[in-house]
């Protein structure tokens, strides 16, 4: 039942998808639409959606302990994933600025744009949801830390610039959400169906933000990339996979019960596609920006098969 949900998510994500693809080729959009409905989704509607589904949620020390044990299997998966990038970057003799965006694609995903969507309808109640939020503070906490330093090539950024960048929008979404948890808030209904109804617009917002994306992206060029197709094995397929027997390895060895969504949760953003966000970082910092869109552009086609495809070995395994 659970993989016919996925499949279906999967392919309304897609149509969705396909519908800003379209519509950018068509050039309905304007100029700076793009980038306008990036900061939309970013600092309305998201942090609305997760305010809404967390300030009515209920806590449980099984959850709490679980959502600890998400903050730390999304670091350990952060650092698989970096790993398996490193090991296929040298092996594919990438260099330069190509290097330098294999190793970070491969490690942070798409996990906002995609991955709210998708495990908010996966796991509805707010609880998948407050699951992947504490999985992206945990990225987050290395994007604007480990990430620049990469991009810099070993320089650092001050610890107050990687601050500014942890506590944006979503991270305050999510505080004021359990805040508003912890003292029981009561928001007026006309209020209350605002809120609830600009969030609810992020699914489609988003996706048709990936389609304008994509657009842009030659796919000729695209299909010929081998490290690509390297990149999307490791990082949507084989090191997902690799998580799931280390979760059950080391909750079974410590005797630690891990509830089913939080497992789920980490294990699916763990392998979501390239995250969107570092075509853009890739041009600040005199990267490969092109070969980081064309990541984007494929893994994400891909993650209709390879999502379905992890949750399948979520399942089983």
């Amino acid at each position: 039942m659970q993989n016919q949900i996925i499949f279906q998510q999967i392919s309304i994500l897609g149509l969705l998808t396909l519908t800003g693809y379209i519509a950018q080729k068509f050039s309905l959009f304007p100029e700076g639409f793009h980038a306008g409905l990036n900061k939309l989704v970013m600092k309305i509607t998201l942090p609305l959606m997760i305010f809404s589904s967390l300030y009515k949620f209920r806590l449980s020390s099984e959850i709490l302990k679980s959502a600890a044990l998400v903050f730390i299997f999304a670091y350990i998966s952060i650092f698989l994933l970096l790993g398996a990038g490193t090991a296929a970057g040298k092996l594919l003799k990438l260099k330069g600025g190509s290097y330098t965006v294999h190793k970070i694609h491969t490690t942070f995903g798409n996990i906002a744009f995609l991955g709210y969507p998708l495990l908010d309808s996966l796991f509805p109640g707010g609880t998948g949801l407050f699951y992947a939020v504490v999985y992206h503070i945990a990225l987050e906490s290395l994007l604007w830390t480990l990430g620049v330093i990469i991009f810099n090539k070993g320089k650092s950024i001050s610890i107050l610039e990687s601050l500014k960048h942890l506590f944006n929008p979503n991270t305050v979404a999510f505080v004021l959400g359990i805040a508003g948890f912890l003292i029981h808030l009561k928001i007026p209904l006309i209020l209350d169906t605002t809120i609830k109804g600009l969030g609810g617009t992020t699914i489609y917002l988003s996706m048709i933000y990936i389609g304008i994306t994509l657009s842009r992206i030659s796919i000729r060029g695209t299909l010929k990339e081998l490290s690509i197709y390297v990149l999307t094995f490791n990082k949507m397929i084989f090191v997902p996979f690799v998580l799931i027997l280390i979760i059950d390895l080391l909750t079974g060895i410590f005797g630690l019960g891990i509830d089913p969504v939080a497992r789920a949760v980490t294990v699916l953003q763990t392998a979501t596609p390239c995250m969107a966000t570092i075509v853009i970082m890739a041009g600040n910092f005199n990267s490969d920006a092109d070969l980081a869109a064309k990541n984007v552009f494929l893994t994400t086609l891909l993650s209709i098969l390879t999502l379905p495809f992890v949750y399948w070995m979520i399942t089983v395994l």
